[in-house]
């Protein structure tokens, strides 16, 4: 229901968006014949414009040059008027630029033909006052330079581009500008004359005018040099025109951007001129000229690309929809999950600090009683209750290591034998007192057709002691569990293990229910107010089900009951190995512990690797209790130095840190192993570590240690891998 509700949501903004489309296309198909004449002109608009900016970009390209060899004129650290000249001769001759000009500031000219032009002494040369053009404060130009000066190639055809030198001074003289000048037949291979071709016969030309309608380039690509071709000697020979030589005029003068039809006596279409002014100090004009032919084709082609858009517009329309909703679904999880994570952090905090605030407590009472007598049987409970808290705080951190480990997928799963009715009875003694004290009835039922399989019992009985352990805690007094066990069989070698704890106690609300096996989650429930949790052990939970092929349902109803199922695959065991089918587990994993018993009759020996005073005082006054000796080195090398310095078979075992100063514990275990002695290779060393990844684990068991112990050493787990049981 809830997903049909969803598709709902989503199909009613896609139908309402094609009905609009559909009904803005309707009125746009009636508008088209209207305005494709106005499009096309766009269009030719665009292509003009792109040819403008290509001249202009080449007027700019000039001016950049120029600024390049001012710079380089500077850096050549001139000395004389001489040097300036000879390094302009050089320039000119591998630039593009056919005469090369410095001007002072009192209008003397400096040309790359060693030649020097001074303004008002010689009539020839009075085109040559350029400092003229820089008047009102210009710091560019470009101008027509359409003088001849005798001796020197300077001719009409030429366009003369400056740019303004500051604070270049040579020999005391100071340059006011450097200018250049370039043939205009170089501006015509920045144009596309010719456009619209069609089967090799061109239908649009582009041409340059001046301010005076005189073609520069005309559609031929012709260069006239002497203005004998003119725009309006073209238009007067027009059949008929939309404006007259006098209009045209006008707005060539007021550098206006406009369009106009005309056409020829014996030419079939119209023609369309578009004009584009450059900038006022260039004085010219761009022009493009179109057949009407080419409008026709451009309508029909533009009502098939506009059909052909108006479609996929609306396909576009649906996508962004949809990627739309989709992304905001997303930003509305990220948005919850931060959310929860916030909340998660703050449970954190009280959770982590209530504790904290008791082992404080305590151990202050502790310390203030410690020498009273009378209140010895006090001290014993508050150390009893610092025990406990300590091992809760130490659950709590536990979880985060597990959550960030299985979400960075850096848990193994280990597939070995295990017996399923051990498993099951070993879940059953854990929590069977700790149910039953709180006045729960706990029903145990086993169906196992296949009673060995390959699995990681340690992670199966992390999920089910999750599972059990919270239905202890949301049970309530006069109610029931009933923890079970049974089989599926896939074939002849593969079966389904389902385990299942149903339980009668307060149930989860349908809100919370999705959410049960996410990261950072936890109910708010005034039943469970007490309850104590990091809202993590579900999640691992289900990421450990998953690593193992398997998976977690769950199925509640507030005020009735819970029941989670647990599935998880394996391959089956035909031949049980002697040491589960004889002794069980416990036989089998003390079998593999080290023996130190019924060694001999004097103590074991240890040597403790511990950089760490604190934790080194409490493990060595722990082992001393259960009557080892113990030898202690603050980092690697001292510990290799005292195996090395001891008699062979000396030493039992190594506890072995791994963060040491000096000498790390890998690096020691390393050099203990290449030591030329045969107790080298046999001795047991165990890694002793607050680093619980896998990669830590690895680092160890390559280096040569034997197993891993992760901190704060569990002393059972500790004695129990030494062969000991604790007194």
């Amino acid at each position: 229901m809830e997903r049909k509700k969803r598709s709902i949501i989503y199909l009613l903004p896609i139908f309402s968006a094609v009905i609009i489309v559909c009904f803005v296309a309707f009125f746009y198909v009636r508008q088209m014949n209207r305005t494709i004449s106005d499009n096309i002109i766009g269009s030719i608009s665009e292509i003009a414009e792109h040819d403008k900016v290509a001249i202009q970009a080449y007027i700019d390209d000039c001016w950049e040059e120029l600024d390049a060899l001012a710079k380089r004129f500077e850096s050549f650290g001139c000395k004389t008027i001489e040097d300036v000249e000879r390094h302009m001769n050089l320039e000119c001759a591998s630039c593009e630029f056919n005469n090369l000009y410095l001007v002072a500031e009192d209008g003397t000219v400096y040309s790359d033909k060693y030649v020097t032009y001074t303004p008002n002494t010689d009539d020839v040369n009075q085109s040559l006052e350029l400092l003229s053009y820089f008047k009102g404060g210009k710091d560019k130009v470009i101008v027509r330079f359409d003088d001849k000066v005798e001796g020197e190639e300077i001719t009409r055809e030429s366009i003369l581009y400056g740019v303004r030198l500051n604070g270049y001074e040579v020999d005391g003289v100071k340059i006011a500008a450097l200018m250049g000048t370039r043939t205009i037949n170089s501006i015509q291979d920045n144009m596309v004359i010719d456009s619209f071709i069609k089967n090799g016969k061109s239908r649009g030309h582009s041409a340059l005018i001046d301010g005076s309608g005189n073609y520069i380039v005309n559609i031929n690509k012709e260069i006239y040099l002497n203005k004998k071709n003119n725009l309006y000697e073209h238009l007067s020979q027009s059949e008929s025109s939309e404006l007259t030589q006098e209009e045209l005029k006008q707005k060539l003068e007021k550098l206006e951007t406009f369009g106009f039809y005309h056409s020829h006596y014996e030419e079939k279409y119209r023609e369309l001129f578009y004009f584009i002014p450059f900038e006022s100090e260039l004085d010219l004009y761009f022009i493009m000229s179109v057949n009407e032919e080419v409008f026709m084709e451009q309508m029909r082609a533009f009502v098939a690309m506009s059909m052909t858009m108006l479609v996929l517009s609306i396909v576009t329309v649906i996508i962004m929809l949809l990627l739309v909703m989709i992304f905001h679904n997303k930003n509305i999880r990220i948005e919850e999950k931060a959310k929860s994570q916030k909340e998660f952090l703050s449970n954190m905090s009280h959770e982590i600090r209530t504790p904290l605030n008791g082992l404080i407590g305590m151990n202050h009472l502790i310390m203030v009683h410690i020498d009273d007598e009378q209140q010895m049987e006090q001290i014993k409970e508050w150390l009893r209750k610092s025990h406990s808290t300590s091992n809760y705080l130490l659950s709590l951190v536990n979880d985060i290591l597990d959550m960030s480990k299985l979400q960075a997928g850096k848990v193994d799963i280990i597939n070995e034998p295990i017996m399923v009715e051990s498993l099951v009875d070993e879940i059953c003694a854990m929590q069977c007192d700790n149910i039953q004290s709180r006045g729960v009835e706990f029903i145990v039922e086993k169906d196992i057709a296949e009673p060995c399989i390959q699995g990681d019992a340690t992670r199966i009985k992390q999920i089910l002691m999750n599972i059990v352990g919270n239905a202890a805690k949301f049970t309530p007094k006069g109610k029931s569990i009933r923890f079970s066990v049974c089989q599926e069989k896939k074939d002849e070698n593969h079966v389904v293990t389902i385990y299942q704890c149903q339980d009668t106690g307060i149930g989860i609300s349908k809100e919370y229910i999705g959410k049960i096996f996410d990261s950072f989650s936890q109910e708010r429930n005034k039943n469970a107010s007490g309850i104590k949790g990091t809202g993590l052990g579900m999640a691992i939970s289900k990421l450990l089900a998953k690593a193992m092929g398997g998976d977690i349902y769950v199925e509640s109803e507030l005020d009735v009951g819970s029941t989670f199922t647990v599935r998880i695959p394996s391959e089956i065991v035909k031949e049980i190995p002697a040491y589960l089918r004889d002794h069980g587990n416990e036989m089998g994993e003390a079998e593999s512990s080290l023996d130190l018993e019924n060694k001999d009759t004097k103590p074991a020996k240890i040597l403790v690797a511990e950089d760490v005073e604190l934790n080194a005082e409490i493990l060595l006054e722990i082992l001393a209790m259960e009557g080892f000796q113990t030898v202690h080195a603050q980092n690697g090398k001292e510990a290799v130095e005292i195996f090395q310095n001891s008699q062979p078979g000396e030493f039992d075992i190594i506890l072995m840190d791994m963060q040491m100063p000096v000498m790390d514990g890998c690096a020691a275990a390393k050099e203990i192993r290449r030591l030329e002695r045969e107790d080298a290779k046999n001795i047991v060393i165990y890694a002793c570590t607050a680093n619980t990844f896998q990669e830590d684990r690895d680092m160890a068991i390559e280096s040569g240690m034997n197993d891993f112990l992760t901190k704060p050493i569990d002393v059972n787990m500790l004695l129990k891998k030494m062969g000991r049981k604790s007194k």
